[in-house]
């Protein structure tokens, strides 16, 4: 559902496996970041990155979350010992990984098992991926319903015994994971899937001009991050 609603707000996703080295490339080089200023500033530059490549609605959508919940947390760091440096560190380091993760909800899983076969992964690699990312919303909502339903039979999972829980909730959440998987099982043997890394990938996910675009911003943003301190000395 989150990730549907972060896919919502951008009207043309980056490339998927460009959006995980955006990710984990800017979240590395800003932890690396030892002065205050630096972080904050190279922070501000990846909220310019997003409204540049049309990401702005899903920026001002983290915003709303992350800003305040960073303050309230570098507040604290100031006053128990961090000082005011430490308090912007804080808070730089908290609002960055809220921006390197929205590269991660923007990720198509589709999209990101089909590129990862065109970069050469093996077929069972990226369907494995692929799977792994679909169950994860999928047992969530069946625990939700099982939960629900014991609820109107007047259980709950607080005051229920063990015994009575394991046979309400564990056995039917595996009931029901036996039943998808034996359901993807058959669907991929009706698809003919062999695992042939030979076999053509149905519509190519290709880089675009916004995905160049992209990437030289970062790498202008960090190489000035970077270089300015050191012309400085």
């Amino acid at each position: 559902m989150f990730q549907r609603l972060w896919l919502a707000s951008v009207a043309q996703p980056l490339h998927p496996l460009l959006s995980v080295a955006c990710a984990a490339v800017a979240l590395t080089f800003g932890l690396l970041l030892r002065d205050a200023t630096t972080l904050l500033t190279f922070v501000a530059g990846l909220g310019l990155i997003f409204m540049m490549v049309g990401y702005g609605v899903l920026l001002a959508r983290i915003a709303r979350i992350v800003i305040p919940l960073a303050a309230l947390i570098g507040v604290l760091a100031a006053l128990f010992g961090g000082g005011m440096s430490g308090g912007l560190m804080t808070f730089g380091r908290i609002n960055l990984l809220g921006l390197t993760t929205a590269f991660a909800w923007t990720i198509d899983p589709t999209q990101l098992a089909r590129a990862l076969r065109q970069a050469g992964a093996p077929p069972l690699v990226a369907l494995s991926l692929l799977i792994t990312v679909r169950s994860i919303p999928t047992l969530v909502g069946e625990a939700v319903r099982i939960r629900d339903a014991m609820r109107v039979r007047g259980l709950s999972l607080r005051h229920t015994p063990l015994r009575i829980l394991y046979r309400a909730l564990v056995v039917p959440l595996l009931i029901r994971v036996l039943t998808l998987s034996e359901s993807l099982a058959l669907a991929l043997e009706t698809r003919a899937f062999t695992g042939d890394p030979c076999a053509t990938i149905y519509r190519p996910v290709a880089l675009h001009g916004r995905d160049y675009a992209t990437l030289a911003l970062m790498v202008i943003l960090m190489s000035g991050v970077a270089g300015v301190p050191w012309l400085c000395n």
